[in-house]
């Protein structure tokens, strides 16, 4: 039997990504501190001109959906360093009158999307030199990230392809589901990670997670050794997203607990655009905050012989344990952390966008969500 406290369920210590409790979301401001904090750091601007940033944006993103439900075609879009959306598109006229600012004579998306696929028929039998690729929509390229000891041949071979830049890495890739101390999302046996997004299918209550965090359908219990649920799906390591049953009798909320004594209300879920501002919780380093750097990107982790696809890039930083939790930007859930480097570098906690250079993977929320059919529960 489940111990009880006030009614609401004992996870209270485990509760990040979509907290599973929290108090009253509706009495948050109406943009995580934190989060201001970060942008206006990233900006060199006060928190006020940061939530003024962040208004815009939510507008520009706007504008650009009404634009896409007139049939206006875009290739691509991202936000700038000064704010603005920039949009591949060849009607520049609509979209200038949205106040957008098009882009023209570029690759553009799809054609950086087909170029990716190259690039992976000529990596070949050489994945076990490569890190990760995928398409830089604001480089107009495809940038492909080699191992330290990559041969040269290899990376003659790629760089010879018109449109991809190679780069080589710093430090070893790997899924973050370390064991470490302090509140968790244990797997039985001796693992753990950072609790994801609830949410509902066929009626049954699920949460949304890092596939490499369910292999195996481990049972999932909270910080107090109280059992929460079941991992009961996974596509890892081709994608990197799982599913999680939550027990009949706890229950989910839709909140991110930024684990510095706040939440923040998910409102709904998207796919922000490149350059957007978004911050994470995970049980290891709290609440850290970065931008939205890429999509559809493909990484080889340590240890694994095949690849993982379908990821997005951030500069947000993350530690092993931090798999699984959530991804927000605004009031808009994004995904779930999937990897990162494992070279020993220290986030510290709750620290914001202070961790220069780092950078990180997630699951987009959206194509876990539709892959299940599951719907996120908001608040």
């Amino acid at each position: 039997m489940k111990i009880r406290t006030l009614g609401v369920l004992a996870t209270v210590g485990a509760a990040f990504g979509a907290a599973l409790l929290g108090p009253n979301a509706s009495a948050a401001p109406r943009y995580d501190p934190a989060m201001l904090a970060a942008l206006a750091a990233d900006l060199g601007a006060t928190p006020r001109e940061a939530a003024a940033r962040l208004d815009r944006e939510a507008a520009l993103t706007g504008a650009l959906s009404d634009l896409r439900a007139r049939g206006v075609q875009t290739d691509g879009v991202f936000f700038d360093r000064d704010g603005n959306l920039v949009v591949n598109t060849t009607d520049a006229a609509a979209v200038s009158s949205a106040g957008l600012t098009p882009r023209a004579a570029v690759r553009g998306e799809r054609a950086l999307d087909r170029l990716t696929a190259k690039v992976e028929r000529v990596i070949g039998a050489d994945l076990g030199q490569v890190q990760a690729w995928g398409p830089d929509v604001v480089g107009d390229r495809v940038v492909v990230t080699v191992e330290p000891d990559a041969t040269s041949a290899l990376v003659a071979r790629l760089s010879k392809i018109d449109g991809v830049a190679v780069e080589r890495g710093a430090a070893r890739l790997a899924p973050q589901a370390d064991v470490v101390p302090g509140r968790i999302m244990d797997l039985v046996p001796g693992t753990n990670c950072s609790l994801g997004f609830p949410g509902t299918r066929n009626g049954a209550k699920v949460l949304l997670t890092a596939g490499h965090c369910v292999e195996g359908n481990p049972d999932i219990l909270d910080a107090n050794g109280t059992h929460i649920g079941r991992g009961i799906a996974t596509r890892f390591p081709s994608y990197d997203m799982g599913l999680m049953s939550i027990d009949p009798e706890d229950t989910g909320r839709g909140y991110v607990d930024t684990r510095m004594g706040t939440t923040v209300a998910v409102r709904g879920l998207s796919k922000a655009a490149v350059g957007s501002t978004l911050c994470k919780a995970g049980n290891t380093t709290g609440w850290t905050c970065g931008r939205v750097s890429a999509y559809n990107q493909t990484v080889r982790y340590s240890g694994e012989s095949t690849s993982t696809r379908g990821l997005a890039r951030s500069t947000v930083c993350t530690e092993g344990g931090d798999s699984g939790g959530a991804y927000i930007s605004g009031n808009s859930a994004q995904g779930m952390t999937s990897g990162g480097p494992a070279d020993g570098h220290d986030c510290g906690y709750n620290q914001g966008s202070n961790a220069t250079g780092s950078y990180s993977y997630y699951q987009p929320v959206v194509d876990a969500a539709n892959y299940y059919g599951v719907t996120l529960l908001t608040s």
